[in-house]
């Protein structure tokens, strides 16, 4: 569908496969966000909804000014209709019992269940977005979440770039106070421990909050287990995932025997699927997926024969899918696979990262992954800047290339796949040498950003035991005397990821305080300091400021956007925006029109959105279109619209009819005078407009500005 269409595609409910990405990141779906009508009948009450048989998922979410950070819907998307249609009634009609109570729901099931994409479809209903008016938040937690800088991600998603949270309590608190009186739906994915999942437990009671775990208890949750796929949706997904290959009567019938062996789980399906189009006879895996089930069970100690262990089953028939996926990578590609492993949980990767990790050269790098990638060992990530594709790991996926870490290189059983013999310690200090080869002179501050290594030094840093060497990144100095890892984020726009980085290390200084308690002290002094400098830097730079040292090339265009960005006040932010666009390269507009987006107030937002117009190329006008239709205040509106109409012609007529329905006098002849000039069949109509104007002023305003564009007849009038 091309950007400007706003055609809806119509679904009946369901979930359920595929990949979903994290942190909040459109990524490829950035350019996907226009809503479809919803379905159903909603009467008085936003949460009373007649109809759940159908759904129109939104292409494009209509949120301006909002959050938007779920995930596309995946390419093999199967319907699932009841688990849909439970959940969502559940998010939309869960009464409010209890003023500033924050109702909770969550998600239970296997791995590899559908958990996650039974959110993301959720997350891309209509009906939800209807109710949830100031957008959908979203993170990925895993096993071994980061929860302070995803709370900061939340933050930054709501506008505010100013706060800089040193503790995942405080972020928490603050997540509340921005939240109190929103409509807003937070996602909670993956959620292995309970108390991962209380800090994200904020908002107001109209919000709500979806969680997606395999056993965590939810502390004042509505449970809702979800079950596995039907034999038809079994059989649509195998279909989906080998396009272009229909089956026969035959296969069909083998398929479904293949499905029922691997317990209908979507993501063993998938698996399945893609050794299916590689050549491999239904038949012939059938055969070998059940002699593997077979040696697992006779190496698993509980019970997996036992007709109460379904879970184990299933638990088996997952790790015989992967196990038969993974014997047909090469030896170095399994390799490459096991070492994916020591990267954070959902972390999505490009080639140059891959380089790095695999040592190998960029191109092979890409090879490598998209070879991964076809045999759904990868997910897709979001698309970088140039359209550089990114990839991710699914969590099941994450926890078997660990093992293969560790796994030895010389297995007990033939049949067991060889590992690499790493702890995870010296995994991740292997990575880091790797990266600290491409430094100067050992400098982590001299690393090229390759999108990644900028995001995840500290974490790697802290999970190879180096604290030493994170106090030491945070205190070395440029030549010039400044901090120099705090230069490097500078430079890139990435400020947030220094903040994080210094209350990483902060809290690790107050873990040594038993052993260390004066060298503590002074760290969490210095840190404290650090953030308090921070703070009073972003605030006291003016727009005109940022914009010059951007325009002389003191500053990098990403330095200075970041700077834009963490302006607190709104009309600063938006000031900000428009004085720095046009120092931008086009890389970085998507940034801008998206900071500009979720300015709250509707104002200042079309102050912003009429700045930075000029500077946009098409594709992004489009989107400032889409942002100006959901402003309120009508004149506020048209005047957004107007300054963007000149370089779209073909939503000239729609700028006209948006002029004609103003119902204030001056305000619609001056509306008219604004579009004339790139409507000239109008020009009559605009002229008697403003002639019909009361106030002499206004009046002579509006003809000073018609008369360069009248012809000859009219300017007589006009005189």
């Amino acid at each position: 569908m091309s950007d400007d269409e706003s055609q809806i595609k119509q679904y009946t409910f369901g979930d359920d496969v595929g990949s979903v990405d994290n942190q909040g990141h459109i990524g490829n779906s950035g350019n996907q966000n226009t809503i479809g009508t919803a379905v159903g009948e909603v009467h008085g009450n936003q949460n009373s909804f007649q109809n759940y048989g159908t759904v129109n998922f939104c292409t494009k979410p209509k949120w301006v000014g909002k959050p938007f950070q779920a995930p596309p819907l995946p390419p093999n998307f199967v319907e699932r209709p009841q688990p849909r249609r439970d959940v969502k009634k559940l998010l939309l009609e869960t009464e409010e019992t209890t003023p500033g109570t924050l109702v909770v729901s969550a998600i239970y099931g296997l791995g590899g269940i559908g958990k996650s994409v039974l959110a993301t479809a959720l997350a891309h209903d209509s009906d939800i977005h209807q109710r949830f008016s100031d957008g959908i938040l979203w993170v990925t937690l895993g096993q071994q979440p980061d929860i302070l800088s995803f709370l900061a991600t939340w933050i930054h998603a709501l506008g505010d770039f100013d706060y800089k949270p040193t503790t995942p309590q405080a972020a928490s608190t603050h997540l509340r106070t921005l939240l109190y009186d929103k409509r807003s739906l937070l996602v909670v994915d993956d959620a292995w421990k309970s108390e991962d999942v209380e800090p994200f437990q904020v908002g107001g009671s109209n919000c709500r909050v979806l969680v997606t775990t395999r056993e965590a208890p939810v502390r004042g949750a509505i449970r809702y287990d979800l079950d596995m796929m039907s034999p038809t949706e079994a059989l649509e997904l195998l279909n989906k995932c080998r396009p272009g290959m229909p089956m026969s009567e035959e296969e069909q019938g083998q398929a479904l025997d293949l499905a029922e062996a691997l317990g209908y789980l979507p993501l063993a399906l998938e698996l399945a699927a893609t050794q299916i189009a590689e050549g491999v006879d239904w038949w012939e895996l059938l055969e070998d997926f059940q002699a593997e089930v077979a040696r697992l069970e006779t190496l698993d100690d509980s019970g997996a024969g036992s007709a109460s262990c379904e879970e184990t089953r299933k638990r088996l028939s997952l790790n015989a899918s992967f196990n038969l996926s993974l014997r047909q990578l090469s030896p170095e590609q399994l390799q490459q696979f096991a070492w994916l492993g020591v990267l954070p949980e959902d972390a999505a990767i490009g080639q140059q990262t891959a380089a790095v990790l695999w040592q190998v050269k960029p191109r092979q790098a890409g090879v490598i992954l998209r070879t991964l990638r076809s045999k759904a060992l990868l997910l897709s990530g979001a698309v970088q800047p140039e359209e550089k594709p990114t990839y991710r790991i699914h969590d099941l996926m994450h926890d078997r290339a660990k093992e293969l870490l560790t796994d030895s290189v010389n297995p007990v059983y033939s049949e067991e796949l060889p590992g690499l013999g790493l702890r995870l310690k010296e995994a991740h200090a292997a990575f880091l040498e790797r990266y600290r080869a491409k430094t100067e002179n050992g400098q982590w501050y001299t690393l090229s950003n390759d999108g990644y290594i900028h995001n995840y030094l500290s974490w790697h840093l802290e999970k190879a035991g180096q604290s030493q060497e994170l106090h030491q990144l945070l205190q070395a100095s440029t030549p010039q005397g400044r901090n120099a890892w705090y230069e490097a984020c500078d430079r890139l726009g990435k400020l947030g990821n220094f903040v994080t980085d210094v209350a990483r290390a902060w809290r690790l200084a107050e873990q040594m305080y038993e052993e260390k308690p004066s060298e503590s002290i002074g760290l969490q002094c210095r840190y404290a300091l650090i953030i308090a400098s921070l703070n009073s830097l972003a605030k006291n730079i003016p727009p005109e400021l940022i914009a010059a040292l951007v325009e002389k090339q003191i500053w990098t265009p990403e330095q200075g956007l970041a700077y834009a960005q963490q302006k607190q006040d709104s009309s600063s932010r938006a000031e900000a925006l428009s004085k720095i666009a046009p120092h931008l390269p086009d890389i970085l507009l998507p940034k801008v029109l998206e900071a500009a987006r979720v300015i709250q107030d509707e104002f200042t937002r079309a102050n912003a959105l009429y700045s930075i117009a000029p500077h946009l190329p098409e594709t992004l006008l489009k989107k400032a279109l889409e942002t100006s239709r959901a402003i309120q205040d009508e004149f506020t509106r048209t005047d957004v619209l107007f300054s963007i109409a000149p370089y779209l012609p073909k939503i000239l007529p729609e700028a006209l009819e948006a002029a004609l329905a103003i119902q204030d006098q001056n305000y619609r002849a001056n509306a008219l005078c604004s579009i004339a000039p790139h409507l000239p069949k109008i020009l009559p109509e605009a002229l008697e407009a403003a002639l019909a104007i009361r106030d002499e002023y206004d009046r002579a305003d509006a003809l000073r500005r018609l008369a360069p564009h009248l012809p000859e007849i009219l300017l007589k009038k006009a005189l």
